[in-house]
C-alpha cells in the first residue's frame, strides 16, 4: 500500500519533518511505501471560498488552477492509502501553510464522490512550547468533517526540547494502525453506508 505524509512546515528539515521520518522508517520496515509532501515545496493559494457561491463551483476539478499546485497534492492524497499530517505549532495552531491546505481540500469533500472518505489519518505536531494540543485538535475536527477516519492513538507531538522515546511509539503505532484500517476498510462508503466497487 502507499502512503502519504504532509510536512506543513516552512522547514524541510524541521521537527515536523523529523517526526515524519519516524513514520517513513516504520512504514518501510512494514512493506509500505510513504512519500513525503514538503508543502513549501508546492504553490497553494488561499481558498477563494466559492462554495458560499455556488456549491457547484467548489470540486476538485473547478477549483482554480492557475499558477497553483494544489490540485498536484490532492491527487497525492487522493490516491494514497492513509495521510499523516505534520505541523509545526504557531501560537496553538497549525502553520498557516497547512491550513491554506486544508481550506482547499474543502473541494474534496462538496462533492458526491466524497474523495477523502474512509481514508485513515494522523496527526502529530512539533511544539516548541504549549499548543500541541490545541493544533491537533483544529486539525482533526475538519479532517474528521471531510470523512477522513481518525485513528485511535493517531495524534502525538514533540517537545524537541530533550529525547522524546514515547513520541516515536506512538508515531509506529499509528503506522501500524493506519497498515491495519486502510486494509481492513477500503471500499466501504462511510457516507452511504454500503459496501462500493
Amino acid at each position: 500500500m502507499k502512503f502519504l505524509g504532509i510536512n506543513g512546515s516552512s522547514r524541510i528539515d524541521g521537527l515536523s519533518y523529523k517526526l515524519l521520518r519516524i513514520a517513513e522508517e516504520e512504514f518501510s520496515i512494514l512493506g509500505h511505501q510513504f512519500e513525503v509532501v514538503h508543502l513549501v515545496d508546492y504553490r497553494i493559494n488561499y481558498c477563494r471560498g466559492c462554495v458560499s457561491e455556488d456549491m457547484s463551483l467548489c470540486t476538485p476539478e473547478k477549483c482554480y488552477k492557475e499558477h497553483d499546485d494544489f490540485q498536484k497534492v490532492a491527487a497525492k492524497m487522493i490516491s494514497s492509502d492513509g495521510i499523516i499530517f505534520s505541523t509545526p505549532v504557531y501560537w496553538y495552531a497549525p502553520s498557516a501553510r497547512l491550513w491554506t491546505l486544508i481550506e482547499r481540500m474543502t473541494s474534496l469533500e462538496n462533492t458526491p464522490r466524497k474523495y477523502l472518505e474512509g481514508k485513515p489519518v494522523g496527526v502529530v505536531a512539533a511544539a516548541g512550547e504549549d499548543g500541541a494540543q490545541s493544533a491537533i485538535t483544529n486539525l482533526i475536527v475538519p479532517l474528521i468533517h471531510m470523512g477522513m477516519l481518525v485513528l485511535p492513538f493517531g495524534m502525538t507531538y514533540y517537545s524537541g526540547k530533550e529525547d522524546d522515546p514515547e513520541t516515536a511509539v506512538y508515531i509506529k503505532r499509528m503506522v501500524k494502525n493506519m497498515i491495519y484500517a486502510a486494509s481492513r476498510l477500503s471500499g466501504y462508503s462511510w457516507w452511504e453506508n454500503r459496501e462500493v466497487d
